[in-house]
C-alpha cells in the first residue's frame, strides 16, 4: 500500500495505474499541480458559501433544501452519491468542473438551514478552528512530504462504519448525545484525510487529477467543519 498504484483508495479517489504521477514530473509541473488544486478547492469552498446564501435568501431554493432535510435517509443518500458521481467523472474535461461545482453549491444549499440554527458566534467559532485544523495539517503534510497512503484502508473503514452508525442512529436511536460522540469520529477521521490527501498530493496524484484532490479537500474539511460545529453546539 505504499506506491502509487497499488495503494488502498478512498472512496472519494481513483486509480491512477498507468499514469505517471506528478512526483516524477519537473519541480514547475508539480507547483502548478499543487497550485492549481488548491485554487479549485478554495474555489469549491467558495461556490458552497453562494450556495448557502442562495438558500437563506431564495425561497424556492430554501424550499428545495427543506425537503430534502425532512428525509434525512435521502439527504445522506443524495450527498454521498453525489459525492461518488462527482469523482466518477473527475478526469472527464469539463464534466469534471461542473461536476465539482454542482456538488460544491448542492452541499452549500443542503447545509445552509442546519448551519443557520447556530448562533452566529459558534459558527464563526467552527470556521476559525477548522482553518487551524486543516491549515495545520496540510503544513505538516508539505513540510514534512511523508506519505500517508498507507492510511487509506483504515480511513475508508472508520467513515464507512460511522456512516452506516449514523444511518443506525437516525432511524432506531435517535440519541443526541451518541451524534455528538459520533462528530468526534468524523473529525478524526475526516483529519486523517487530509494527511492523506495532501501526501497523495505530493506523491501519487497525475496531472489529470486536480479536480478529484480538490474534491476529496473540500469534502474533508466540511466534514471537519460541520464536526467541530457540531461539538461546540454541545449535546442538544
Amino acid at each position: 500500500m505504499n506506491s502509487g498504484y497499488d495503494r488502498q483508495e478512498s472512496p472519494f479517489t481513483q486509480s491512477t495505474l498507468g499514469a505517471t504521477s506528478v512526483a516524477m514530473s519537473p519541480a514547475d509541473v508539480q507547483l502548478n499541480f499543487i497550485r492549481k488544486t488548491y485554487v479549485l478547492f478554495m474555489a469549491g469552498i467558495l461556490t458552497a458559501v453562494l450556495g448557502g446564501v442562495a438558500c437563506l435568501k431564495i425561497e424556492p431554493v430554501a424550499m428545495f433544501a427543506l425537503a430534502i432535510l425532512k428525509n434525512p435517509l435521502l439527504a445522506i443518500l443524495l450527498i454521498v452519491g453525489g459525492s461518488m458521481g462527482a469523482q466518477a467523472v473527475a478526469r472527464v474535461e469539463g464534466l469534471n468542473y461542473f461536476a465539482l461545482f454542482a456538488f460544491t453549491a448542492l452541499i452549500g444549499i443542503v447545509f445552509a438551514p442546519i448551519i443557520a440554527s447556530y448562533a452566529p458566534e459558534v459558527v464563526g467559532q467552527a470556521g476559525f478552528l477548522t482553518v487551524i485544523v486543516f491549515g495545520s495539517l496540510t503544513a505538516y503534510a508539505l513540510v514534512t512530504r511523508k506519505d500517508f497512503s498507507f492510511m487509506g484502508g483504515m480511513l475508508f473503514i472508520g467513515m464507512i462504519t460511522l456512516v452506516l452508525a449514523g444511518i443506525a442512529n437516525m432511524l432506531f436511536f435517535k440519541s443526541s448525545g451518541f451524534s455528538y460522540w459520533m462528530a468526534w469520529g468524523v473529525l478524526f477521521f475526516s483529519s486523517g484525510y487530509v494527511l492523506y490527501q495532501t501526501s497523495n498530493i505530493l506523491h501519487h496524484y497525475t496531472a489529470r487529477d486536480s479536480v478529484a484532490a480538490a474534491l476529496g479537500l473540500f469534502i474533508s474539511f466540511f466534514n471537519i467543519f460541520m464536526s467541530i460545529l457540531r461539538i461546540l453546539g454541545g449535546r442538544r
